[in-house]
């Protein structure tokens, strides 16, 4: 038989492409797109920075491509999607994010909790520091009693969940507002001032629970256009005369119940460490007024040595998670726990606690 060998097939891709240089110009061409319809967000973000070379390069980057891309209406995609989605775009706010975490079996034993007696009454005893007093009006569901909570991005993960127990009376009427990346460092991001004094004004609520300082510890701008290092003696009294005019605006009515919220404990060290700076500003404010009563949080979100805790347990004595994986803010659970804690607080004013006895 005759070997045929001189008729080989030379295999060859026979499939079609395109070349890489036009591959990699459509990625950019994408990039750049993804970059003008998002442009308004980016800026906004770089605007929520704390003030420094970070935030100034930023800014001065997404400025120009934020104004070419809103003149050449190329921002229309986002605003849109966010329309359909239901996301404001004056607040710049994310949805509330609610966990509820299956806690595994075994956990690291210095994060179970377990209130002792005395613990329970050291809570109660922090709790019964002066309790405000309200003028005897009568509420009903036409004239419901008003709460408001504002402050960061802390509320953010709790407001909710806190208007939904406070509103299981119906006499009661409460609001959550919260700003996300805003505190009292960077007036010039959000105004708190004015806006706490538009809704003292505007909506006269009978009781205002405040919550700040997780976007405080930073160095801040004087009136004169100084800059103040952060915890430096200036700064300190800059900072409390901030928080000053805040809780002296929430105060401005003798019968008015205010409360300062502490910043609970935090997983970092560090961080913890400066919110507890700032959690002895407020307190030491709190003190000097007898309408504005400051809550401490660390006895709540704490173990028995007073440390961080993100396991609890509830009082059906299981182990739930109270906080986020971020060691920062609070999981849905948690925002139940301190939700409770401030409408206990809440009820200790006279003929209030009669408000859910309906």
């Amino acid at each position: 038989m005759e070997n045929d060998t001189g008729s080989q097939i030379n295999p060859q891709s026979k499939a079609g492409g395109f070349p890489a240089g036009q591959v990699l110009l459509s990625g950019i061409v994408g990039l750049m797109l993804a970059a003008c319809i998002n442009s308004s967000a980016l800026l906004t973000d770089a605007e929520r920075l704390p003030d420094g070379r970070s935030r100034s390069l930023s800014v001065a980057i997404w400025t120009p491509i934020e104004a070419a891309a809103s003149a050449f209406k190329l921002t229309w995609p986002r605003t849109v999607g966010d329309s359909l989605l239901g996301r404001s775009s004056d607040e710049g706010e994310i949805a509330l994010h609610r966990e509820q975490i299956e806690v595994a079996s075994e956990l690291p034993s210095e994060e179970w909790l377990v209130f002792s007696a005395e613990e329970e009454q050291r809570a109660e005893l922090q709790l019964d520091q002066g309790a405000p007093h309200t003028s005897g009006s009568v509420w009903d569901p036409e004239n419901p009693f008003t709460i408001w909570v504002l402050g960061d991005s802390m509320v953010q993960f709790f407001g909710e969940t806190f208007v939904m127990m406070a509103e299981k009376s119906p006499s009661v009427s409460a609001t959550a507002e919260p700003k996300l990346a805003s505190g009292l460092s960077r007036p010039d991001y959000f105004d708190w001032p004015a806006r706490i004094s538009e809704v003292m004004t505007t909506h006269d609520p009978d009781a205002v629970i405040l919550m700040f300082g997780g976007n405080d510890a930073q160095n801040i701008r004087a009136d004169d256009g100084s800059w103040l290092d952060r915890f430096s003696e200036r700064w300190e009294e800059e900072y409390r005369r901030r928080i000053s005019l805040v809780m002296d605006l929430a105060a401005s009515k003798p019968e008015r119940i205010v409360l300062w919220v502490g910043q609970p404990p935090m997983r970092g060290p560090g961080f913890d460490s400066r919110m507890e700076q700032l959690n002895d500003l407020y307190r030491a404010e709190a003190n000097e007024r007898q309408g504005v009563h400051y809550l401490d949080l660390r006895s709540l979100f704490t173990d028995g040595s007073g440390n961080y805790a993100r396991y609890l347990l509830d009082s059906s004595g299981q182990l739930v998670d109270v906080r986020l994986t971020d060691g920062v803010h609070l999981s849905h659970w948690g925002g139940e726990w301190l939700s409770e804690f401030l409408l206990k607080e809440i009820k200790k004013s006279p003929e209030v606690e009669e408000l859910w006895n309906e």
